[in-house]
C-alpha cells in the first residue's frame, strides 16, 4: 500500500512538471505589450503615480476590482519576466487545485487520474488567455480561479472533510480572498460555498471553522464594496456604446438568452476538443445500456459535430466569417429565430443528459459534487450575459466552464473505464492528443499575430 501511494505522489508531480513543460515555451515567447497590457503599463504615468487616484477614478468610472487593477500597473510595467514566472506557478496551482477535488471531493487517486487532469489541462485552449492582453486577461481570470479554488479547497478541508489546517494554509487562504474577491463572478461562487459550509455545520451542529468565518468576512466585504462600486453602474452605459446598442431593447430573457447562445456557440462554432471529449465520454459511459438509452446519450456529440458542421457550411458560403460566432442580440430574420432556437433547445437537451449521466452513472460521492461544480461554473457566463460585454467578455469567461468540464471528464473516465473496449479508450487519448496540439497551434498562431 506505501508503494502504491508512493508511486501515485510521483505520478502526480511528473504530471505536474509535464504541464509546466508544456507551457514555459510559449511563456518564453510570448509578449505582453498591447491592448489592455499597454493601456495598463501607461495609466499610472497618466496619475503621476498616484496610487489613490488611480483607484479611486477606476472604482468611480469602471470597476470595483480593487485589487486586480492595483496590480495590474505593477506588472504590465515591470521586466516580463516577473508575470511568466507568476503566471506559471498560478498554471500548476490550478493543477493542484483540480487534483485536490478529485482526490478529496470525489474520491479519485488512481495514477491514470493525475495523468488525465494534466493532459486535459494542456488541451484548455490558453490562447482565451490573451482576449484582452496576456497580463491583463490572466490576471482576471486565470489567476481568480486558481486562487479561488486554493481558498475553496482549504475551506472544504476545514468545514466538510474536518481536516486540520494550519496557520499557514489559513494565512495563504486569506490572501488569496484578498485578491480573487474583487472579481464579481469569485465573489459570488465564494459567498454561495462559505454560506453553504456555514450552514452545514448548523445542521450538524458543528463548530464552523475560523478559516470559514474568515473568508467568508473578507467576501462580504468585498461583496459590499462591489455592490457599493458607482463604476459598475456607469460602464455597462459606456460599454453598450462599444459593443451591443440594443442592450438596452433587452429584457432579461434577452440577456439570459445572450449568455447561453454565446457560450454554447464558443464550444461548436471553432471546435472545442474539450467539450467534444465529455461528449464522447457520456456516451461511451452508457455502453451496455437499452438502445433507446444510447441513442439518447449519443445526441450531446451528435449535436455537437452538427453545429459545428453548420457553422463550417456558413463560412463556406460565405454567411460567416470564420472565427467565433455570436448570436444576434435581437434576431429579426426567421432562420436566426430558427437558429437560435434549435441551439437553446440544444443547450436544454445538453444539460439534462449530462446531469442524468452524473446521477445514473457516477459515484454516490460524485453525484451532488459534480452538479454543483457544473451548475456553479455557469454562474459567470450568465453574469456576463446580462452585460453589454457578452459578446467581448464571454469568450475568457470559459475558462470556468473549462475547469468544470475537466473535472467531469476525469470522474466519468475513472468511473467507467473498466467497461470500455480498448478502442474506447485508444480513441479518447487521440483526441486529448489532438486537443493538446490544437491549443499549441492556437497559441502559437496567437504570438505569431500579436505578441
Amino acid at each position: 500500500m506505501r508503494n502504491a501511494n508512493w508511486k501515485n505522489i510521483t505520478t502526480k508531480y511528473k504530471a505536474l512538471l509535464g504541464v509546466l513543460l508544456f507551457y514555459i515555451p510559449f511563456h518564453i515567447f510570448l509578449s505582453p505589450t498591447y491592448w489592455d497590457d499597454a493601456t495598463f503599463a501607461r495609466i499610472l504615468g497618466q496619475y503621476q503615480n498616484d496610487l489613490f487616484q488611480y483607484t479611486l477614478d477606476r472604482y468611480l468610472t469602471w470597476s470595483s476590482r480593487i485589487t486586480i487593477e492595483l496590480a495590474l500597473p505593477f506588472l504590465t510595467t515591470w521586466p516580463a519576466f516577473v508575470w511568466k514566472l507568476m503566471d506559471l506557478f498560478m498554471i500548476a496551482l490550478l493543477y493542484c487545485d483540480l487534483v485536490w477535488l478529485l482526490e478529496h471531493l470525489f474520491g479519485l487517486r488512481e495514477k491514470g487520474m493525475y495523468l488525465l487532469t494534466a493532459v486535459l489541462l494542456c488541451a484548455f485552449p490558453f490562447s482565451i488567455m490573451a482576449q484582452t492582453g496576456w497580463i491583463a486577461t490572466t490576471t482576471n481570470y486565470l489567476w481568480v480561479i486558481s486562487l479561488g479554488l486554493y481558498a475553496i479547497n482549504r475551506m472544504l478541508k476545514a468545514g466538510l472533510l474536518k481536516e486540520n489546517v494550519s496557520k499557514g494554509e489559513v494565512l495563504c487562504a486569506a490572501l488569496s480572498i484578498l485578491y480573487c474577491a474583487s472579481f464579481e463572478s469569485m465573489a459570488a461562487i465564494l459567498l454561495l460555498i462559505e454560506t453553504g459550509l456555514l450552514l452545514y455545520c448548523i445542521k450538524n451542529k458543528e463548530r464552523c471553522p475560523a478559516i470559514v468565518w474568515i473568508c467568508l468576512g473578507l467576501t462580504v466585504i468585498f461583496m459590499i464594496y462591489i455592490l457599493g462600486c458607482p463604476g459598475n453602474r456607469l460602464r455597462p452605459v459606456n460599454d453598450a456604446k462599444d459593443w451591443m446598442p440594443e442592450y438596452f431593447e433587452l429584457n432579461f430573457l434577452d440577456k439570459l438568452r445572450m449568455g447561453i447562445l454565446s457560450s454554447y456557440m464558443h464550444f461548436v462554432s471553432l471546435p472545442s476538443p474539450v467539450f467534444f471529449i465529455l461528449n464522447v465520454v457520456i456516451f461511451l459511459s452508457w455502453k451496455g445500456e437499452s438502445a433507446g438509452k444510447r441513442v439518447i446519450a449519443a445526441i450531446p456529440v451528435l449535436t455537437d459535430m452538427v453545429w459545428t458542421g453548420w457553422f463550417m457550411v456558413n463560412y463556406l458560403l460565405g454567411w460567416r466569417t470564420f472565427t467565433y460566432q455570436v448570436p444576434a442580440p435581437l434576431p429579426e430574420r426567421w432562420t436566426d429565430k430558427l437558429e437560435q432556437g434549435l441551439l437553446l433547445l440544444t443547450v436544454i437537451s445538453w444539460f439534462v443528459i449530462v446531469l442524468y449521466t452524473l446521477f445514473h452513472k457516477g459515484r454516490d460521492n460524485q453525484k451532488l459534487p459534480g452538479a454543483v461544480i457544473l451548475l456553479l461554473a455557469c454562474l459567470p457566463e450568465m453574469a456576463v450575459g446580462l452585460t453589454p460585454t457578452v459578446i467581448a467578455s464571454i469568450l475568457r469567461t470559459m475558462i470556468y466552464l473549462y475547469m468544470a468540464m475537466i473535472l467531469l471528464i476525469v470522474v466519468m473516465i475513472e468511473t467507467e473505464k473498466e467497461t470500455w473496449a480498448v478502442l474506447a479508450k485508444r480513441f479518447i487519448w487521440v483526441c486529448m492528443g489532438a486537443g493538446v496540439f490544437l491549443n499549441a497551434c492556437q497559441i502559437a498562431r496567437h504570438i505569431l499575430l500579436y505578441g
